[in-house]
């Protein structure tokens, strides 16, 4: 997961159901960047509370010298991981074309609402909280697939 995924679902109060539900790891660098900013947000906290007590696992990226983006992508191609997490679009796109399937922060809310970790009703909610981070297509797209789960009764 990048720096950018990690504060947005930290922000909307979805990064423990996340971590509950699927092992997320993040690369050292993505550490480094998200406790840069410390002690001017409380997200950082909660990051380190998490890799802490292992609810988030903290991967190497080849060392120091590389970004955000390039650790993930040296983490993924080194572990045994699905995908990526990521809301940047830039790295989406570039993801998209090297074919490394990758998650965005609103998809996890229709993975854990079609897993049954949390209702359509509460996906619906924390997407509300997500909306004014993300994408207005990424929501659009999220809310309908919730929306067809709901319909199936799920």
């Amino acid at each position: 997961m990048d720096a950018d995924c990690l504060i947005k679902l930290t922000k909307a109060d979805l990064k423990e159901p996340v971590c509950a539900a699927f092992r997320i790891a993040i690369p050292a660098t993505v550490r480094r960047e998200v406790m840069a900013h410390a002690s001017e947000h409380t997200e950082c906290a909660v990051v380190r509370a998490n890799l802490e007590r292992g609810a988030l696992i903290e991967v190497s990226d080849g060392g120091r010298g590389v970004k955000g983006e390039e650790a993930v992508l040296v983490a993924y191609r080194s572990g045994p991981y699905v995908g990526v997490a990521s809301d940047d679009k830039r790295f989406v796109r570039k993801l998209r074309i090297m074919g490394i399937p990758y998650i965005t922060p609103a998809v996890f809310l229709f993975l854990l609402a079609a897993k049954a970790r949390m209702s359509v009703a509460e996906a619906v909610t924390a997407l509300d909280r997500l909306t004014p981070m993300i994408s207005n297509d990424e929501v659009a797209v999220v809310r309908l697939k919730l929306e067809s789960l709901k319909e199936k009764g799920a």
